[in-house]
């Protein structure tokens, strides 16, 4: 019987979730307030809700799932997971944040069509395509997590788990768009965050310590699961190891990719990769210790997607465990909340205003995304029941239909000025049937298909981006534009500051008038602010 403080603490969360949707709203009054928060995302909360709305419900459901089903071996997810923040931040949150900002694009559809010029809509199209089919089977995938937390968290029916989960996320989206999706997810990262510090602690603390964990563990489990490489031959290994690449997966995530392009200051996406780094490690040790206790104090647990919220309740009193249980809800909703979104805008802002209507007034087009939200969640329903399957599979296949079908054409869009329109859309194809095909296969000549999809959708989109570009160059847009913006968009700021030094000096030195305003500039931080706003590369509100 659980709790009443639990289902008072649970009722307490999604009355917060509401109130923060229409706060949300309250801000929203234009396409770019709901689509990116009019830009306005300060670093901490960039970094903090694109890592929840990336990993949330993987990381409370899907991964501690994995590790009890498969043990050991599972670990090898930690080090593959670790360098994603670098990978992304790094690649490509500055150079699309800046970018995005010149080419004044609001969705990832919008950004490639601009910077391909798109006029026959085909990229637009294409890159709809990809976001609806993956994301809707994402959503879905979030969906199956946050009614099996909900009902076993909560002791209710599945079926009500999956519509209270249903309804709340679509609800504050449609009502509070970005704003609100990004202030959940920070609500739900430091939740989220909890449950990785508390839960391990309470389990090492009920099992009698690190040691006598493992000693259990390795006393309940089989040999399969105490086994790094979960008795598999080393080529076995190998195969199974391609898991290596999901850290690239994350280059094609739509909801990950709109925190750059709606960060306050693009230019210093370095410290909220450090930001990101740090919410990463800390639940990639504290999540595995979980596990490996459920094995011990939980052993038999049929449905593994259950493994974390029944740990919850194992390990601590009620009035704790309320928080936590809506900490992992939280998990889920947040990543729940910003694929709606992604997904909405891809129909609202791109088909319908860039295609369908494009003289559509705010209104018209804040409509339109809100329809489109609330039509995604439910064909996110009727795929979750209509295909029910573990979070961790669902999760996986959507993961790599997006990272191929989108990342390979947002990194060469970013870094290289020969990629041409037809480039890209051979490239978004590539990688959706790729994914699709290769996903529905197994074993083949020397195990080929069960190397993870993702690595053979990516590389081939790759290579059909850069094979067909070729082919079908130069790009419309000249290439001595595009370079420009490459290089822009790529420039440190201190090389502004240290070349308006230079160029003030020598002003003094031939005795001519200063009258550029840049020139007369006082300080370093006026010659960014002046700076940033000629280039519209990053918004001055907080200029430091």
């Amino acid at each position: 019987m659980v709790s009443t403080i639990i289902y008072a603490e649970f009722a307490i969360y999604l009355l917060v979730l509401i109130g923060i949707g229409v706060y949300g709203g309250r801000l929203t009054e234009t396409a770019s307030d709901y689509l990116l928060g009019g830009r306005k995302l300060n670093l901490v909360t960039a970094a903090l809700s694109e890592q929840a709305s990336l990993w949330s419900g993987w990381l409370v459901v899907g991964f501690p799932a994995l590790i009890y089903a498969n043990g050991v071996s599972s670990l090898w997810w930690m080090v593959w997971q670790i360098p994603l923040g670098i990978v992304t931040w790094g690649l490509l949150a500055k150079r699309i944040g800046r970018y995005s900002r010149l080419l004044d694009s609001l969705t990832v559809p919008g950004f490639l069509s601009a910077r391909h010029s798109d006029n026959r809509h085909l990229i637009r199209i294409t890159s709809t395509l990809v976001i609806g089919v993956f994301m809707t089977g994402y959503i879905a995938g979030q969906l199956l997590a946050g009614a099996s937390a909900i009902a076993v968290g909560f002791d209710l029916s599945y079926d009500v788990g999956f519509l209270i989960a249903l309804v709340i996320v679509v609800l504050y989206t449609v009502m509070g768009g970005f704003t609100a999706s990004s202030f959940t997810d920070v609500l739900q990262a430091v939740l989220m965050t909890a449950f990785a510090i508390i839960v391990p602690i309470a389990v090492l603390v009920a099992v009698g310590g690190p040691n006598e964990l493992m000693t259990q563990f390795n006393t309940a489990a089989s040999p399969e699961m105490t086994s790094f490489t979960g008795g598999r031959t080393p080529y076995e290994f190998l195969v199974f190891s391609t898991i290596a690449v999901i850290a690239l997966g994350g280059l094609g995530q739509p909801h990950g990719v709109i925190r750059y392009m709606g960060m306050e200051r693009p230019s210093k996406a370095g410290f909220a990769m450090v930001v990101a780094v740090l919410f990463m490690l800390i639940a990639l040790i504290g999540i595995p210790i979980i596990s490996l206790g459920a094995v011990v104090m939980l052993p038999g647990i049929e449905n593994q997607d259950l493994v974390a919220p029944r740990m919850i309740l194992e390990t601590l009193p009620p009035w704790l465990a309320g928080f936590l249980l809506a900490g992992s809800v939280a998990a889920i909703m947040s990543t729940a909340d910003s694929q709606l979104l992604v997904a909405g805008s891809a129909f609202g802002e791109d088909v319908y205003n860039g295609i369908i209507n494009r003289n559509a007034s705010d209104r018209k087009i804040l409509l339109a995304n809100r329809i489109a939200v609330v039509g995604i969640g439910i064909f996110a329903a009727i795929w979750a029941y209509s295909t029910p399957g573990s979070v961790h599979t669902t999760i996986l296949f959507a993961w790599a239909g997006l990272g191929a079908g989108l990342g390979p054409v947002l990194l060469t869009s970013v870094y290289w000025k020969k990629t041409t329109g037809p480039g890209v859309i051979a490239g978004m194809i590539v990688g959706l049937v790729t994914t699709v095909m290769w996903n529905q296969l197994s074993g083949g000549p020397f195990m080929i298909f069960d190397i993870y999809e993702l690595l053979p959708a990516f590389s081939l989109a790759l290579i059909a981006i850069i094979v067909v570009s070729l082919l079908t160059g130069p790009p419309k847009r000249r290439e001595e534009v595009i370079r420009k913006e490459l290089n822009e968009i790529a420039k440190p700021l201190q090389e502004e500051i240290d070349l308006v030094h230079e160029r003030r000096i020598s002003a003094k030195s031939s005795s001519q008038s200063v009258k550029s305003e840049q020139l007369v500039a006082a300080t370093d931080a006026e010659i960014v602010s002046i700076y940033l706003s000629k280039t519209h590369l990053d918004d001055l509100s907080t200029v430091q």
